[in-house]
């Protein structure tokens, strides 16, 4: 052990002091952190809206055969006499001369022979316009509505490993702002899409954009945030997201037309353009990468803002503590880094925990067009359960930390989904409310691993690890839809059975890892490496501590 070796040289038995955060300088928290705090909620906002725009965007709609131009009679008249009842949105009973047509069936039919659908009718007594009728996402194409939402989070593959990776070489704002400019393109270019091929790449294109905006803007928020104030930021980032969800159904019930809700949705970007302007970049990167006075004037900066009076000697010995950390770790960024010795087992888990919680998560959220009742209402209540997912989950992992509570949230969400089949479906609501209970479950573990996962990766490698993370979280997203599909062909119970296993195993494997609570954020690969699983939040901030005297009482040995 690193701390036992240390006590034995060290010339006296006295614990060392915890080392002091680098925004404890700057005060940890006050007006400086609150600014770009509203700001990482706006950049969520986006992130969701746009995320589950296609359940507005391509919703189920009744569809049946359209009429020959030739054919003059009404939408009730022809779907009674020319739709069979038991293929009622893809044929149509084929006729001997559509111009001679009757209302009576018998004198116009040659017989019971029905044609596939060329062209389609669509109900529109609730939407005036969606994607869905523009270019005809029916029948066999049907499986291009599940194919175009994971498209969308296929974009994120490309924010996740090249916009991480730019944000680790380059720094968190200015790639930020290039996240911001390609959504903002991509969404306008969506507008004038001719075909739904070039929807679909720009909407992969959206989503490159506005997952790398609101992912890389929460890394730099979590970077300027002392850690006694972390868990409730780091959560209450997460409201953007449900503000972002909430609007959507809002949004869709008053415009009604897909591409005045595409108009809508984008207008965020255009605010995001200015606030640009009025962002740092993060002290911790400029640190790790050398540049110590850039470094220094924001964190002055920050600390006049806060009111906070800030001493040049503590500033100084800090940055020259952490200088020499990033010096001793010169290798390039990449994320293999990640897979190294004492940190490979919690990347493994972390990153399996947000493939299942990606993965359960969309399964449940794309599940709202099934409901029965009104589409805006049912999605609505999805999202409402949100707040009290959040609004527990900050209390809770104040004061319990995030370790237990990740475990815990991840097996009750796996074990809801093996509880809704068994229950009856009349009344409905019984089974509503234990999907609801499902989301709410899902969405704390979500919320969790956020700020776990921001904890445990170093510095020198975060937003690399995050991008990781976001790998495996897309992955599982772009499986669900088709999951959901598989249970339509095979058995309903399918979905939950998988969805089931992969949240439990989760949970059981969570309780692996180390508790982050109150301690200091790991800014090099060997510090996080020496977090282990038992009295993290004490102990390991020692070993950390010890280490650094160490590395100062050889180097000035030298």
């Amino acid at each position: 052990m690193v701390k036992q070796d240390a006590e034995k040289t060290a010339p006296s038995s006295k614990k060392p002091e915890k080392q002091e955060d680098l925004m404890d300088l700057a005060g940890g928290e006050g007006p400086w952190q609150r600014w770009i705090f509203v700001v990482a909620v706006l950049c969520a906002l986006p992130d969701a809206s746009h995320n589950m725009a296609m359940t507005f965007f391509a919703p189920s709609l009744d569809h049946w055969c359209s009429r020959p131009p030739e054919v003059n009679v009404t939408m009730k008249e022809w779907k009674a006499v020319a739709i069979p009842p038991d293929d009622a949105h893809c044929s149509r009973y084929k006729f001997l001369n559509d111009t001679g047509f009757q209302m009576d069936p018998f004198k116009n039919a040659t017989s019971r022979e029905t044609l596939q659908c060329d062209s389609w009718e669509y109900d529109d007594s609730i939407y005036k316009s969606t994607v869905l009728s523009q270019w005809n996402l029916v029948c066999d194409r049907e499986w291009l509505i599940s194919l175009s939402k994971s498209v969308f989070i296929a974009g994120y593959f490309l924010s996740a490993t090249v916009f991480g990776y730019l944000a680790d070489k380059f720094g968190r704002r200015p790639i930020i702002a290039m996240c911001n400019a390609i959504a903002l393109v991509s969404a306008i270019s969506s507008l004038f899409s001719t075909s739904f091929l070039m929807f679909a790449i720009t909407r992969f294109f959206i989503a490159a954009g506005v997952t790398g905006l609101d992912n890389i803007t929460y890394v730099l928020m979590m970077e300027i945030i002392s850690p006694k104030y972390r868990s409730a930021y780091g959560i209450g980032v997460n409201f953007g997201w449900i503000l972002g969800y909430l609007c959507l159904p809002g949004i869709a019930w008053l415009l009604r037309d897909w591409i005045y809700m595409q108009i809508a949705l984008t207008l965020p970007f255009i605010f995001h353009l200015s606030s640009w302007w009025f962002l740092p970049e993060s002290p911790r990167w400029l640190l790790a990468h050398g540049k110590t006075e850039e470094a220094a004037k924001i964190i002055y900066k920050a600390a006049k803002r806060n009111g906070f009076d800030l001493s040049d000697v503590k500033l100084n010995e800090v940055i020259s503590h952490t200088t020499k950390i990033h010096a001793a770790e010169s290798e390039k960024v990449n994320v293999l880094q990640l897979f190294k010795p004492g940190l490979w087992q919690k990347t493994v888990i972390i990153l399996y925990l947000w493939f299942t919680n990606a993965f359960m998560y969309y399964g449940i959220s794309y599940n709202t067009n099934e409901l029965a009742g009104d589409p805006f209402l049912n999605f609505a209540l999805y999202g409402v359960i949100e707040i009290p997912a959040y609004a527990i989950t900050l209390f809770v992992i104040q004061s319990k930390g995030r370790r237990m509570p990740q475990a815990m949230s991840c097996i009750a969400a796996g074990l809801s989904c093996w509880m809704i089949y068994p229950i009856p479906k009349d009344p409905w609501w019984m089974s509503e409310m234990v999907s609801l209970f499902g989301k709410f479950c899902i969405t704390s573990s979500f919320s969790i691993l956020y700020v776990f996962a921001t904890e445990l990766f170093p510095t020198t490698v975060r937003t690399v690890g995050l991008g990781a993370a976001q790998v495996c979280a897309r992955s599982g997203a772009i499986i669900a839809p088709f999951v959901r599909e598989m249970g339509k062909a095979s058995h309903p119970i399918v979905p939950q059975l998988i969805f089931g296993f992969l949240a439990v195993t989760a949970g059981f494997l969570s309780l692996l890892l180390p508790e982050t609570k109150n301690c200091s954020i790991p800014d090099t690969i060997k510090e996080a490496a020496l977090i282990s699983r038992k009295k993290s939040t004490k102990n390991d901030v020692e070993n950390i501590v010890v280490l650094k005297e160490l590395k100062s009482r050889n180097e000035s040995i030298d």
